[in-house]
């Protein structure tokens, strides 16, 4: 990518997901999504989708977690933890009512696909969380390779841990506000209190 300031190269700040200029110190500022997607170009690594041939473009996704996206079948790659990680969060932020998903082909199992980064071939299976879905992937390089909506059936599935945030953002939630939790204790108290003297 080109500064549109003064036409030089732009470098990537990857961790910071903008692209500077280091000519003239112009910054662009990548838009994301409405899917939570923020583009950040082509990988210089030269990681190809394993379906179309074709680079993967660097994604941020919800401005947390890094993965690839194929620009053209929109496929997405990810490491198995980055994929752990979007899922609970993507579940636990969830407003929508859930979406029952379809039923998987038994065909989408018989395919096979080589991994984008050392070419071995994927392991294809069943996901056994929600969303009844098949993927692929590449246990040496903790690669996971999901095709487009596949993540979103999963984020949409039914489950108890879905719309529940997680313990940790619960406790960041009391570390900004003690006062609620200290209400939270009063009430309790009050309760008790009512109960043991209405005995």
């Amino acid at each position: 990518m080109n500064c549109k300031n003064c036409g030089a190269p732009m470098v990537l700040i990857r961790e910071r997901d903008y692209y500077a200029c280091e000519y003239c110190g112009s910054t662009y500022f990548p838009n994301i999504s409405t899917e939570g997607i923020r583009l950040l170009g082509e990988n210089p690594d030269g990681i190809k989708c394993p379906l179309c041939g074709i680079l993967l473009e660097m994604a941020t996704f919800d401005d947390a977690y890094q993965g690839y996206i194929c620009s053209r079948c929109r496929s997405l790659l990810f490491t198995r933890t980055v994929f752990r990680l979007l899922i609970e969060t993507r579940r636990a932020r969830a407003t929508t009512p859930p979406e029952m998903p379809a039923r998987y082909t038994p065909a989408e199992l018989q395919r096979q696909i080589r991994c984008p980064v050392c070419a071995r071939p994927m392991e294809t299976y069943p996901y056994m969380g929600p969303g009844n879905i098949v993927i692929d992937t590449c246990h040496t390089c903790d690669l996971i390779w999901l095709d487009h909506r596949e993540l979103e059936k999963v984020v949409n599935a039914p489950g108890r841990d879905r719309g529940i945030p997680p313990p940790q953002e619960e406790n960041a939630k009391e570390e900004r506000d003690p006062s609620a939790k200290r209400h939270e204790r009063f009430e309790e108290n009050l309760f008790d209190l009512l109960a043991h003297l209405l005995d």
